[in-house]
């Protein structure tokens, strides 16, 4: 479950500068429009109120139409796991954080190489999410080399179902996929309605930047649509290269981008919730690469997180991200401080946790070592209390000068409660670290994940539900012709 925030909220913009981005948004919209090339969504979107030009394929939406689906949308929803306590909370004032989505590769930890994932880390990695303490969706993290590309991602789903009773995130390819994942997730929720009613999977709908769709994806939304599953729309514009250079101007353009997804939801399934995902990036000029790490990113985040709460939207931001491929000074670093902006700023769920690197690969240690950091920042964001109780005056009075409150009732009823304590970071003097083998936390994680793999129980379908999921599979498998 994620974790009330009770810190106040920064803000890095002023209601002038709100209304200028929105306005810019909304004119990119009108007068330039996006390219949907979906015939499926044309006539919905003609009834919404835009205009579609088929011999392009762009859709031009005026402000009354985008208004009118901002208002339109659900602002909050809730994920449920098959574990029905295990919960990620939308729109409610609360945070949560998943493990990545998916890596095409893998990081080989004890040789510090990237080597191609396999099923085996992939039910790893589910196993890894499944145990984390301050994971809330679990992520497939790495997308398996020895499954027929056609079918990997229903595959992929297959054993998320299976293999964790939290909620879960994977990427989709094509409306033939999604229908597949679709029935299987309708098996284990145990019926049509109550995966509508304990949602465990909430759709990720990326447009093209600069202003465009892949048909794919509006057929994915199209189709997870009909059961009323929460779809996050969010665009990756990089600064200098598929948006501005400015700042703004990335904002602007990721704004319209995200808002047109908005409409196309709407038209589609009018109050449809969804989540706002604010993720631009810059382009680092000296290698022509996107930066996860980049100060800029903390800045933008913080900035679209506050626009997107003027529309009372729930906020996905690119934050606790780094562009180091090691958990090293350059990773604690970047990551720390574009996530504190970006939970400070208000956000919902932040950049998948686990990235070696800017979508380099996926990093079992890097993801343990990312849950002790989600763990440090969950004990920040809940602030602590003020009460005639807890500013313990008679305690300290009573104590008096030189003495200690080692022995004190309260903190014997408290010290576990007022204090957050490390699993993996070091605490220790200098002489009991070296008793204790010296090691690092690079070497800690490893063995954590060890101890993970080795002793973890996983719950997983029962027999039945299993079964059935496993004859959907084998059935795509037949309609790909694979066997």
């Amino acid at each position: 479950m994620g974790t009330k925030r009770n810190l106040p909220v920064y803000k890095i913009l002023s209601e002038s500068d709100i209304n200028k981005i929105s306005n810019a948004s909304f004119d990119i919209l009108e007068n330039t429009g996006v390219r949907i090339p979906n015939k499926r969504s044309w006539p919905g979107l003609r009834e919404f109120g835009a205009t579609v030009d088929e011999s392009t394929s762009t859709v031009k939406i005026p402000p009354e139409a985008t208004k009118k689906a901002i208002e339109m949308a659900a602002k909050t929803h809730i994920l449920y796991g098959r574990d029905k306590s295990k919960t990620a909370e939308f729109g409610y004032e609360m945070f949560n954080f998943n493990s990545s989505g998916s890596q095409y590769q893998l990081v080989d930890e004890e040789n510090i190489k990237r080597i191609d994932p396999t099923v085996a880390d992939l039910r790893n990695a589910i196993k890894i999410g499944d145990f984390l303490k301050n994971i809330d969706i679990v992520g497939a993290m790495v997308v398996p080399h020895d499954v027929s590309p056609g079918l990997s991602d229903v595959y992929t789903f297959f054993e998320l179902i299976n293999g964790t009773t939290k909620p879960f995130m994977g990427f989709i390819v094509n409306a033939r996929s999604a229908k597949a994942i679709i029935e299987m997730l309708k098996i284990a929720a145990g019926s049509s309605d109550n995966l509508k009613k304990y949602p465990p999977y909430e759709t990720f709908m990326e447009p093209i930047s600069p202003l465009s769709y892949r048909p794919d994806s509006v057929d994915i939304l199209i189709e997870f649509a009909k059961e009323d599953i929460p779809v996050c729309i969010g665009p990756m514009v990089q600064s200098g290269s598929t948006g501005p250079i400015t700042l703004a101007g990335t904002i602007a353009q990721e704004n319209a981008e995200i808002l047109s997804g908005v409409v196309l939801s709407q038209a589609l399934k009018p109050g449809l919730a969804v989540t706002y995902g604010g993720i631009p990036h810059i382009m680092d000029m000296k290698t022509a690469m996107i930066s996860f790490g980049s100060p800029e990113q903390g800045l933008m985040a913080a900035a679209i997180t506050q626009l997107a709460k003027s529309y009372r939207f729930p906020v996905y931001n690119n934050t606790g991200m780094t562009d180091s491929k090691i958990p090293d000074a350059q990773s604690g670093i970047e990551k720390a401080a574009t996530l504190m902006l970006g939970l400070l700023s208000g956000g919902d769920i932040f950049g998948h946790l686990g990235i070696s690197g800017a979508d380099n690969a996926a990093s079992f240690m890097q993801l343990i070592i990312d849950d002790e950091m989600a763990g440090y920042v969950r004990r920040i964001a809940g602030s602590f209390e003020i009460s005639d109780q807890t500013v313990s005056l008679e305690d300290i009075k009573r104590t008096g000068i030189g003495g200690n409150f080692l022995m004190n009732e309260k903190t014997l009823a408290n010290f576990k409660k007022e204090i957050w304590y490390p699993g993996i970071f070091d605490r220790f003097v200098w002489d009991s670290w070296e008793k204790k083998g010296k090691k690092s936390t690079l070497e800690i994680a490893i063995q954590v994940e060890k101890d993970i793999l080795k002793n973890h129980q996983q719950q997983f379908l029962d027999d039945d539900m299993a079964k059935e999921c496993k004859s959907v599979l084998e059935s795509f498998k037949k309609e790909l012709n694979l066997g």
